[in-house]
């Protein structure tokens, strides 16, 4: 399936508006509280069984199997999720919802390995497991995503995509990321998980 095919002005247009700023709520739940609850969520919906381990707050540079730490990762060598200080700060700027979403981003990743069924380029790879985690954020029996919850992540999803088409390691386009994501969650709620299906 090619994500392009999903891409509207109209669908565009509401991205980018997605991608503005708003202002947060006041109550924002802690990391930890997000982090158990969303794990918590994932592993009752993923299918795969794939139980990874969760590592949080990491610091940028800590020694993995998978090598030095740059970023929030799913390292395949350990199956550990590590979730970096830095990214929660970067999530935080957009609410608690978004870190839901980085968890989940992982998540899919060790699903995707697990499950034998990780497309061939990282771009597809990528926004399968954006796609992945809509869903499973949407099909959560134990947590609940409300519209603002929903537009935190798709926030975020568009802040971390890219333009760098010549990079081996290109993620997909901004409006690529979030169209993926929110896929994902309208196919929790539609169509199922097959509408992850990326080839």
């Amino acid at each position: 399936m090619n994500l392009g095919k999903f891409l509207t002005r109209a669908s565009i247009a509401l991205i980018t508006a997605l991608a503005t700023n708003i202002p947060l709520q006041a109550s924002q739940l802690g990391p930890e509280v997000v982090l158990k609850a969303t794990y918590v969520g994932l592993r009752q919906v993923d299918a795969t069984r794939s139980n990874p381990k969760v590592r949080w707050n990491v610091p940028n540079g800590v020694s993995s199997p998978c090598g030095r730490i740059s970023g929030s990762l799913y390292c395949t060598r350990n199956n550990t999720i590590y979730i970096t200080s830095q990214h929660i700060q970067m999530a935080y700027k957009y609410g608690d919802a978004a870190l839901a979403y980085i968890l989940s981003h992982e998540y899919a990743h060790a699903a995707q390995t697990i499950g034998g069924f990780r497309p061939r380029n990282i771009t597809q790879i990528e926004l399968q497991a954006d796609c992945l985690a809509g869903f499973y954020m949407g099909a959560m029996p134990t947590v609940t995503f409300d519209r603002q919850d929903i537009q935190q992540i798709a926030q975020i999803a568009y802040q971390v995509g890219d333009y760098e088409f010549n990079n081996r390691q290109h993620h997909g386009t901004p409006e690529q990321r979030a169209q993926a994501v929110l896929l994902g969650f309208q196919a929790s709620q539609q169509n199922g998980i097959r509408a992850c299906q990326f080839r």
